[in-house]
């Protein structure tokens, strides 16, 4: 029997006599995770985590509540609060009484749910020799600072007191190595990772391989002078940039004036080379779903098409409230409210490719690594950005050196419209926004 069915329909009874609406959002997830340090194993982590998040609607007005007690006292107290909650709110007059997911037949099967029994031993071995073979990769090579494995298996399930009840499982691996390099006069480190759906996939020595070279190439980096430059910006880091225009994307973001997109619907935004298109459906993405934290079938969704926005991305309440496509971009957790945002963002091609892409102009700085994270340097409210950059400085498609202590500043609206080619490779899927070598034709860097 499935008891927390059962115990839900019960709820949904006493939802019906409050004139109440609910929906219940299921988290189930195990985690393993592995790190080694200096040969010896510094973190074995094995954690089950279950949440059950709770949101009752009445007409207009929403509240949420959530517990990790699956019990039918805790469910049904869990409910009371998430009722309260919404009864605290004011309602807002000619506000309608907003949707929630009805069942539907047309759910997209993805293929995230591969179980195969892995030994413990295979799992940290595959942990110990990430720093292994990173130490053993190049003399250059003083410590591997950080380096870990992990597992995951999870399972989400939306049920609502309109018929809905759908959940799917998915499991993956994912590793990382950063290696430290030293020569003489400087060190460095750089590293790479891996998002895998399959275990025999994982391929220790390339990673190791590719983290070392990546750390060694930075070392001997030298300043640039001030000044503007034509930069391609590389295929893993584009993304970064990416998160910077991903929220104005959003509808809600849109209805609260906090869009610089908000009034560019079926207008351009971006060089006609760019096109934008939010794919949950790729089961090599980390993003993948059959379906949103509503419980709405998953679709891909062409949001710039050529430089024109053309979709805001919505869930159901903004796709009313707004009168515009529903996309299926529902998003929370058990714990926290509903918003919206991308699955999986995906850059168009070009037909470029890195080499030809940096002999384009006579001089160009090939941008290999943001450091301090988005929110150093970025202002969403202007979409100015300053942001710490290290990379390659090119002339007619040499490289010179590598480059640190810069810093890459303008406007994200006015980078968009830059862009001047694109390159035709993406790289590894372990990100949920994927994008090919981006060349921009004018970024001012701040150097010497």
């Amino acid at each position: 029997m499935d008891q927390l069915k059962e115990d839900f329909k019960k709820i949904v009874e006493i939802a019906q006599q409050d004139k109440a609406e609910v929906e219940l959002l299921l988290s189930n997830q195990e985690n393993l995770i592995l790190k080694y340090s200096q040969k010896k194993l510094t973190k074995f982590e094995s954690t089950l985590s279950l949440m059950a998040g709770l949101r009752v609607i009445l007409g207009s007005k929403q509240g949420y509540a959530y517990t990790e007690n699956l019990s039918a006292e805790a469910l049904f107290r869990t409910y009371k609060e998430a009722l309260n909650n919404a009864k605290s709110l004011t309602s807002v007059p000619g506000e309608s009484a907003l949707p929630l997911a009805r069942p539907q037949s047309k759910i997209p099967r993805l293929d995230l749910y591969t179980p195969v029994e892995i030994p413990l031993e295979k799992k940290m071995e595959i942990a110990r020799s990430l720093e292994q073979a990173c130490l053993s990769a190049d003399s250059r090579v003083d410590s591997v600072p950080y380096s870990g494995f992990s597992e995951v298996v999870s399972t989400t399930r939306v049920i609502n007191s309109a018929g809905l009840d759908q959940k799917y499982q998915q499991n993956y691996y994912s590793g990382y190595c950063y290696p430290l390099v030293k020569s003489t006069d400087s060190s460095k480190m750089s590293g790479d990772s891996f998002f895998l759906r399959s275990f025999k996939d994982i391929d220790v020595e390339k990673l190791a391989q590719e983290s070392v070279h990546k750390a060694i190439s930075r070392l001997g980096a030298k300043k640039i002078p001030t000044g503007n430059y034509a930069v391609v910006i590389d295929r893993e880091q584009f993304p970064m940039i990416m998160a910077m225009f991903a929220d104005y994307l959003s509808a809600k973001k849109v209805e609260e004036g906090k869009s610089l997109f908000h009034d560019r619907l079926n207008k351009k935004v971006s060089s006609e080379l760019l096109s934008v298109t939010d794919d949950p459906l790729d089961p090599c993405s980390p993003a993948a779903r059959p379906f949103d934290d509503e419980g709405s079938p998953s679709q891909k969704t062409p949001l710039i098409e050529r430089g024109i926005l053309t979709h805001f991305l919505t869930n159901l309440e903004y796709a009313k409230k707004m009168q515009i496509p529903h996309t299926a971009n529902a998003s929370r957790s058990p714990s926290s409210t509903m918003d919206i945002a991308p699955s999986n963002l995906v850059i168009s091609q070009g037909e470029k490719t890195l080499q030809e892409l940096l002999t384009i102009h006579e001089q160009v700085i090939y941008l290999t690594h943001f450091s301090g994270g988005l929110h150093s340097g970025y202002k969403e409210s202007t979409g100015d950005f300053s942001m710490p950059a290290e990379g390659f400085l090119y002339e007619k498609g040499l490289c010179l050196h590598p480059i640190d202590q810069t810093v890459m500043s303008g406007n994200i609206l006015d980078l968009l419209l830059n862009i001047e080619e694109l390159g035709c490779e993406y790289g590894k899927p372990n990100q949920s926004m994927m994008s090919p070598d981006v060349l921009i034709k004018s970024v001012g860097f701040a150097g010497i």
